[in-house]
């Protein structure tokens, strides 16, 4: 009987990966400078208020102002330091905890209750708690942000080890693997995509709940200067604000997109 010649699988060369990713930066800036131009225009036009809206030329000139005499490094660090420490503990209490909940249903039943509870309870409702806690200091800005991120990552941690594929795990018994054989090269590496898009997930709520509680509990950072700008009208260094806590993020996201593109290379390409 005459085999059948089945065609390898095609594998796309370095070049044409960095052609790909160059490709898709040029459209995502492109669209970028498209929306930036519409701002612009609109706002010239008279086709929205500019004096509510600014436009991107005037927020330009007012970021070189802010940067000058605003202490503006110094209010940017404050948020970020708040951020990396609340984001740090979520990291170090979620990962674990969501790998033993994953794995264990005893334990599931006794901690999950009252963690789903404080999942779905709004952060806002915490801040007078927070505050009367740990003070408007540091402290209580890294709990809001350990708050906003940690249940995303949890929450992902645990559906990726429930989800993990029950046939290797048998085969990994068939071939006398233990419980902790199984856990660390079955579950683990079979988890880490769900892990890495909760944390993709919790980047986003802390760098909103770093915000959110400065606007609240703190008397400078990123979110603090928002408040006071908005509370002065004053909308062109209020946006610059914004901008600069919305670009953070998005680096931080497309870093842990990097990161899990990475770490999930052994998956075939779509």
């Amino acid at each position: 009987m005459a085999s059948i010649a089945v065609p390898a699988p095609r594998v796309r060369s370095r070049w044409a990966r960095a052609l790909e990713r160059y490709y898709g930066l040029s459209v995502s800036v492109v669209s970028v400078l498209c929306f930036l131009l519409l701002w612009e225009v609109a706002a010239e036009r008279g086709w929205i208020n500019a004096r509510f809206s600014s436009q991107p030329s005037q927020i330009w000139r007012a970021a070189i102002h802010v940067g000058l005499t605003d202490d503006f490094a110094y209010h940017c660090w404050v948020s970020f330091a708040a951020f990396a420490l609340g984001f740090a503990m979520a990291l170090a209490v979620s990962v674990p905890l969501g790998l033993y909940l994953g794995t264990s249903r005893r334990g599931r039943l006794f901690i999950e209750p009252p963690l789903m509870a404080l999942y779905t309870a709004p952060r806002l409702a915490l801040l007078p708690i927070l505050i009367v806690w740990l003070g408007i200091g540091l402290a209580s800005k890294v709990a809001v942000v350990f708050l906003g991120a940690v249940f995303p990552i949890l929450v992902n941690t645990m559906a990726g080890v429930r989800s993990a594929d029950n046939r290797l795990v048998t085969a990994a018994r068939a071939f006398g693997a233990g419980k902790l054989d199984i856990f660390v090269k079955v579950l683990v590496p079979g988890s880490l995509p769900a892990i890495l898009m909760g944390v993709r997930l919790g980047v986003g709520r802390g760098v909103l709940s770093v915000v959110v509680g400065e606007m609240f509990v703190s008397e400078a950072g990123v979110g603090y200067q928002i408040m006071t700008y908005g509370q002065a009208m004053q909308f062109n260094n209020l946006l610059v604000y914004a901008f600069t806590i919305s670009l953070f993020g998005y680096a931080l996201t497309v870093g842990v997109r990097m990161l899990e593109d990475r770490i999930r290379s052994w998956r075939p390409a779509s």
